[in-house]
């Protein structure tokens, strides 16, 4: 089956997504998300500035990838990468749709879209489910993890890197209560921290003692900058595709012989639990995983598994692993 590359622009606006109506062909009068296809060659940021200048008239930032979705029609094959996008000259005016619509993020369902946009909208709604799962029980989640011994993966991480503490620089990546920041920092590593958690933002830089930048995971744009990159028990809420996307940022934000550590909880599993989205591993499945990404600079140099070290909660398993960039 031919396979369409193709962009789609999630332009918002406060809590409001911008949705368009089709107006032609076997879809006409569907909604779907502004964009069009890749040309070769085209970077898909690129590709989608452009296609929304072509339709819209209208000049976006693209700020970060959300998604892409794979969806067989009947004849051919969609690939959609999906970008969270802000107008950023212009007015929106409609140049090839026949309608269009502000829906809230909260409501987005109440239009028929097409349906490789569906899939969109479930990555949405599967991101702010777990995002708001963290604002509601920041407090709860930072008391029971803050005390935590995570020494044993803390130290198999720090033997791994090339530097000193004094020259080494270390991201606690979706750092949470601020735990492991503060144990690094104790140990004389010079640390950044962040988490997509407003609230547990706050937590974190109190406790940890530095100021920890509101990120998520898909904004990490750095570029060779650290020498070991810590992501406890965080990138474990995305779906393997948005993981993927995430992993090739961690490498590239590592500088040349850098480390990663990061663990999932180990199973098959992978969806909503317990209010937010989880990808489970296997020590197999996650090897295989990390082997199969095109490009990803990364070698795994251990990989082992654990009991939760939280009282109450010591039945239940964590693969971990720590990888080395080229």
């Amino acid at each position: 089956m031919k396979t369409i590359h193709v962009v789609a622009a999630i332009i918002h606006d406060k809590d409001r997504v911008f949705a368009t109506q089709r107006g032609y062909g076997d879809y006409k009068d569907w909604w779907e998300f502004p964009g069009g296809k890749v040309e070769p060659g085209e970077r898909p940021e690129d590709a989608l500035v452009r296609e929304i200048r072509e339709e819209l008239a209208a000049g976006i930032a693209v700020e970060r990838f959300l998604t892409t979705v794979e969806y067989d029609y009947p004849a051919f094959h969609l690939s959609m990468d999906c970008f969270w996008c802000s107008l950023a000259q212009g007015h929106l005016t409609l140049l090839e749709h026949e309608a269009a619509r502000w829906l809230p993020l909260d409501d987005l369902r109440q239009v028929n879209w097409l349906p490789a946009d569906v899939l969109v909208i479930e990555a949405i709604e599967r991101e702010r489910q777990t995002l708001l799962f963290y604002e509601e029980n920041a407090a709860q989640f930072a008391q029971g993890t803050m005390l935590a011994d995570m020494e044993d993966a803390r130290s198999r991480f720090l033997n791994c890197l090339h530097c000193l503490p004094a020259h080494a620089y270390l991201l606690d990546f979706g750092c949470g209560s601020g735990r492991d920041a503060k144990a690094f920092l104790e140990k004389g590593y010079r640390v950044d921290a962040v988490d997509g958690s407003l609230e547990l933002c706050r937590i974190a830089s109190e406790y940890a003692g530095i100021p920890v930048r509101h990120m998520l995971f898909q904004e990490l744009s750095a570029r060779e900058q650290y020498d070991g990159i810590w992501a406890c028990a965080s990138i474990l809420h995305l779906p393997k595709r948005e993981l993927s996307a995430v992993l090739l940022k961690i490498a590239a934000a590592l500088k040349p012989g850098g480390v990663l550590y990061t663990s999932f909880k180990y199973g098959t599993f992978a969806g909503m639990r317990g209010g937010r989205y989880f990808t489970d591993f296997t020590e197999e499945t996650l090897v295989q995983f990390i082997g199969q990404i095109p490009e990803l600079d990364l070698e795994p140099v251990d990989v082992w598994t654990t009991q939760d070290v939280r009282p109450g909660r010591e039945e239940e398993r964590w693969i971990n692993i720590l990888a080395r960039r080229g």
